[in-house]
């Protein structure tokens, strides 16, 4: 198309972009995309990852009736790449003039979690996150195959990269540097690491029985990677906090080290950090260089409902979500959710540049945020509260059921688990019974002497009876007699073995099965037997929740659908043949141990019972907390009192959203209005600002459009029986200490003027206690109180003239107050 450039624009491109085109080329561009394709583009690839540039451009030229061209991709990248650079600069531009600094965005993700209200109630967490890491975003480090060396071994060793060196930062305020991670490796946390053997069963109940409990910091790297995938933390609404890069290792400690020290100094007191090995992580923490800040802010680290049931019992009683005290229904589950729809940025990002990599996840995780996390963040508060009032109408019959049980009070249940949690940690103290040990062995080698003593007297008169005067001759060795020497050599070596067994032992006389030892022997190997066939039903039961998780779960192809249904047709038939080894070892057992039937293990919904089930004694299973019932009727209990907590929680919550709403959009409006206004401004600066008035309307308007959605939703919800919030705006408290100023200014100037003493502390006397600001004059006619106050000021020092010191006192005043009533909200949301 032909394009008539403006000859005052700057340049070919300026002028190019001034007709909402983007050129591919920076000095004599011959190809350039429109704006609006571009923008059609990014919005298309982050709602689906999957979408490429490649499939794109075809379309494009398939639409136009054009043949396509390899290097179209390459010039629509170039495109892409620079109207995503323009896109970022205008936002700091904006930024800027609002005085929102570089931190302003962590701090102010999400208003449910962070826009804290005057007089609300205190909550036992300030904060709920949840953090994880995902390797399906790697990007794979090319290497130039001609610099390949062979090492000492003459094993060849890993090129040189052939990458080009590109230093672009496309973090936007959501990336952890590779520095401030690294400040966390191995080097600098010593031998105090958690995950060796130093750390006590007690910090990390769980950590000798599963699979993800295995030493992060030894991780192997993976040469063929450079990034291995990404760390986040999100809010337990969803809104992403932060991400780190993993380089060329696996989910090492120096990740969510990393990541809670930049949420401790962004959110400070009472934050918790959720993490799908928390129990694992605390004792990490607690052994670290931020143990003294974490003990200090009151960090908590806790474990996902999900993950939580494939913990054993103790770890569950202490990081469960059901039983922490002030979780409500939080599951901290949100990384997962977020994992299922970002996996699909693995195909653009796998073989992409470090820095488009990072600027894939980032433009994704920004728009993920402004047109998913918080456009259903009412649904989810509303979804939440009906949730919350849906446990609630189920305690009149757990009451009911106390009674015809004759449990005296909820008081119980607080017993009972605690009952529980000392049984189990008297159960982990003791001796534990899948350990052979040297009186099992030796049993076992009487066992195998008895046995081969019994074969080599069958097999010695089988011999005899061959060269007896009956037997038949046969010329050589005879078969028997071959026997007879391989037995008698079997028995000798058994002996041999009983023998050194019986030295080791000190034993003098020879055990049979009639002597004490041997009775109490065989039934220790009995509970061994019983304890290794319940490890392994556990085990895969285990594996089986987690296969059917991931094959229901979103995003997940379907050939990968096909392979774990036949890995768990598989696992079926394995769990079927573990439960037979399980009933037959707990048949052995005196007295025996409950028979498992196919339905009770599959339908198991925690793997606590499995903790029972390790007990022997018969009368552990008496006490009613080990009764399926009672144990259900437990955690309904809890739960209610979780819905409770999720109630409390949430009216806070909405209030906070509906509070920003107002606020957010009072401040952008008289953003836009003080931009717009020329009085004392240059020709240049007024347009300037004009122009950074209107992106200023377009960024109210991009913030805003889900708001009287939510307002909606909030309403219809206020409407139902159960709600105990209000819909009230409150005053935010980083909007308090403006106002708290702008009240201390008005009673100095109310003082001044009538000549009476101030405080040494600048404050107003008791006679100016009447003389207040009204917080909500000052939102809503700031402007119109401002000029009020000049003019007020002006007629008094008409009045005045002789007194400069008090001029000079009431000018400062009126000053002060002024630029506080204008830009309140301005200074209180300023970082810098």
């Amino acid at each position: 198309m032909d394009l008539d450039l403006d000859p005052q624009a700057k340049g070919v491109l300026p002028a190019l972009i001034l007709h909402g085109v983007i050129p591919c080329a920076p000095w004599k561009p011959t190809v350039a995309v429109r704006v609006r394709v571009l923008e059609a583009y990014r919005v298309t690839h982050v709602r689906c990852p999957h979408l490429a540039i490649q499939a794109f451009v075809k379309s494009l030229c398939d639409m136009h009736g054009v043949p396509y061209r390899p290097y179209l991709c390459q010039q629509f990248s170039i495109a892409y790449d620079l109207y995503l650079d323009l896109r970022r600069r205008t936002e700091e531009k904006i930024m800027k003039v609002l005085d929102r600094g570089s931190t302003w965005r962590m701090k102010h993700a999400c208003p449910a979690c962070m826009y804290k209200l005057e007089g609300e109630d205190a909550l036992i967490f300030d904060m709920l996150t949840t953090m994880d890491g995902n390797d399906s975003l790697k990007h794979v480090l090319r290497r130039d195959k001609s610099s390949v060396v062979e090492d000492e071994t003459g094993e060849p060793t890993l090129a040189k990269s052939s990458e080009r060196v590109d230093n672009r930062d496309a973090s936007d305020g959501y990336y952890i540097s590779r520095d401030r991670v690294d400040l966390w490796a191995r080097s600098r946390l010593g031998d105090k690491l958690p995950m060796d053997q130093s750390s006590t069963d007690e910090d990390n109940p769980c950590a000798d029985r599963w699979k993800n409990m295995i030493n992060d910091v030894t991780s192997k790297m993976w040469g063929i990677f450079d990034e291995t995938g990404i760390f986040l933390a999100l809010c337990r609404h969803g809104f992403v906090l932060v991400i780190a890069d993993m380089i060329k290792s696996g989910e090492l400690a120096k990740y969510p080290l990393a990541v809670v020290k930049e949420l401790l100094n962004a959110f400070g007191m009472k934050l918790g950090a959720g993490y799908d090995v928390g129990c694992h992580f605390q004792a990490t923490v607690a052994n670290s260089e931020l143990a003294d800040e974490a003990k200090e802010k009151k960090l908590k680290c806790l474990v996902g409902s999900f993950h939580g049931h494939a913990h054993n019992r103790l770890c569950q009683l202490r990081f469960l979500a059901t039983y922490v005290e002030g979780m409500g229904l939080e599951d901290l589950e949100g990384c997962e959710r977020f994992f299922s729809r970002s996996n699909g940025l693995a195909k653009s990002c796998r073989y992409a540049s470090r820095f488009h990599r990072q600027q894939e996840i980032t433009t994704y995780a920004k728009h993920f945020d402004s047109f998913e996390t918080y456009a259903n963040l009412s649904k989810f508060l509303c979804n939440n509260y009906r949730q919350a009032l849906t446990i609630l109408k189920t305690e009149p019959a757990l009451r009911m059921w106390m009674r015809q049980e004759g449990v005296a009070g909820v008081e119980t249940f607080h017993d009972w688990l605690e009952e529980e949690k000392t049984y189990l940690l008297g159960l982990k103290g003791a001796t534990k019974t899948n350990t052979e040990t040297l009186e099992m062995e030796y049993v076992q080698k009487l066992v195998n002497l008895g046995a081969s003593q019994a074969k080599y007297q069958v097999v010695a008169a089988e011999a005899r009876r061959a060269r007896g005067d009956g037997g038949t001759y046969v010329p050589g060795v005879g078969k028997a007699e071959l026997a007879r020497r391989h037995a008698q050599e079997k028995m000798e070596k058994d002996l041999e073995q009983v023998q050194e067994l019986e030295s080791a032992l000190e034993i003098a006389e020879r055990w049979t099965a009639a002597s004490p030892k041997w009775v109490q022997t065989v039934a220790e190997i009995k509970k061994r037997k019983y304890q290794l066939a319940l490890d392994a039903l556990e085990l895969l039961i285990v594996e089986r929740i987690f296969e059917l998780t991931k094959m229901n779960q979103s995003e997940t192809g379907y050939k990968m659908q096909k392979h774990i249904a036949k890995a768990l047709q598989a696992r079926s038939k394995a769990v079927k043949n573990a439960i037979d080894r399980y009933n037959d070892a707990a048949a052995m057992l005196e007295p025996p141990m409950p028979q498992l039937t196919w339905e009770e293990v599959v339908e198991y919904a925690f793997l606590a019972d499995f903790d029972i089930l390790r007990d022997t004694h018969a009368e552990v299973r008496s006490r009613p907390w080990t009764r399926p019932a009672y144990r259900l009727a437990m955690d309904r209990y809890f739960k209610t009192l979780r819905a409770r907590e999720e109630i409390k929680r949430l009216d806070i919550e909405i209030q906070r959203v509906v509070t920003w709403i107002r606020d957010e959009n009072r401040f952008l409006r008289r953003m836009e209005t003080n931009l717009r206004d020329g009085s004392g401004k240059t020709e240049e600066q007024i347009e300037m600002d004009i122009q950074m008035a209107v992106q200023v309307r377009l960024y109210r308007a991009k913030r805003g459009r889900f708001d009287a959605g939510h307002l909606r939703l909030f309403t219809k919800l206020a409407a139902e029986p159960g709600f105990t919030g209000s819909l009230k705006c409150s005053i935010a408290v980083e909007r308090q200490g403006v106002v708290t100023r702008l009240q201390q200014l008005q009673a100095e100037l109310a003082s001044v003027q009538s000549g009476e003493a101030m405080d040494v502390d600048g404050g107003a006397t008791e006679s100016d206690a009447g003389l207040e600001l009204d917080p909500g004059a000052v939102e809503a006619d700031a402007v119109e109180a401002a000029g009020d106050a000049r003019r007020r000021g002006e007629e008094m020092l008409e009045d005045d003239e002789g007194d400069d010191a008090r001029d000079e006192a009431v000018s400062g005043l009126l000053y002060q107050i002024s630029m506080l009533a204008v830009d309140d909200v301005r200074e209180a949301g300023s970082e810098d």
